[in-house]
């Protein structure tokens, strides 16, 4: 099956469950839907396909609550409270939503405001949001009110000649020391201010590398970057660039960045 669209909390020592919050009824999409040859087990009519593809984050907010927040893939992000059986303190729809995003792989907070990269693909099985246009970008929410403090559309005309290029973000931000990264199925590499969205650097990542260029030696090739958020460590950035599934740019490099001034 496909992932779910409920969030559970389990106690942590005897593994019951505490409750539930389920998000979208009767999204009974499977793995079974992708294959025309064996659909017995695709339920009729299939679901949206628009689960919670991230893990849920525990952040203190301002006023130090702490409160449980989660993106999905229909284009919105819930805040819950953990100590009210996940009652919804807030919730914010950022994009259209679809079966790749919505808010795909994940998010990242700062204790001010939680980051949600949307990738809103043409890749819509039910519309959940009609009235919505499709809105790739990236977006800051206020952690207690969870409105849009600022937002970054995805940059267009980076695709212009490249196959299995899109405009769109899909992999999990990282938020450090003001910066919030992120990197596109584009292929760019990119760091925003927390303060505004100000770009503050930019890198693409889509190229061929020579042998004398790689650490192993062997020549690779940059492509689209999607799945977990970049990882910063030791005045240093690491990313992995190249993921053909989707019909994305596919490549193999693991590329490290010497952090940008700002």
């Amino acid at each position: 099956t496909d992932h779910s669209d409920a969030v559970l909390a389990l106690d942590f020592e005897s593994g019951e469950a505490l409750w539930s919050f389920q998000a979208t009824v009767d999204d009974a999409f499977t793995m079974a839907c992708m294959s025309p040859a064996n659909r017995e087990n695709c339920p009729a009519p299939p679901g949206p396909d628009v689960d919670f593809g991230m893990a849920p984050m525990i952040v203190t907010r301002p006023d130090g609550r702490e409160i449980l927040v989660v993106g999905q893939k229909s284009g919105v992000v819930f805040a819950l409270d953990p100590d009210a059986a996940g009652a919804v303190l807030w919730s914010t729809r950022v994009g259209k939503g679809g079966a790749l995003g919505g808010i795909h792989w994940g998010m990242a907070a700062d204790g001010r405001y939680a980051y949600a990269t949307v990738s809103d693909r043409d890749a819509v099985i039910v519309d959940v949001a009609p009235d919505h246009d499709r809105s790739p970008g990236i977006y800051a929410l206020d952690l207690m009110t969870g409105d849009v403090a600022w937002s970054v559309a995805a940059p267009t005309g980076t695709c212009d000649g490249r196959r299995g290029c899109f405009a769109a973000y899909s992999a999990a931000p990282t938020v450090l020391d003001e910066v919030v990264f992120t990197g596109g199925l584009d292929g760019w590499m990119r760091a925003y201010s927390t303060e505004d969205g100000r770009l503050l650097w930019e890198a693409d990542t889509v190229r061929e590398f020579a042998s004398s260029e790689t650490s192993s030696g062997l020549p690779g090739r940059g492509g689209s970057i999607d799945g977990p958020g970049p990882v910063v460590a030791d005045g240093r950035l690491y990313v992995n660039s190249g993921y053909g599934t989707f019909s994305q740019m596919p490549g193999n490099m693991l590329l490290v960045y010497g952090l940008p001034n700002r």
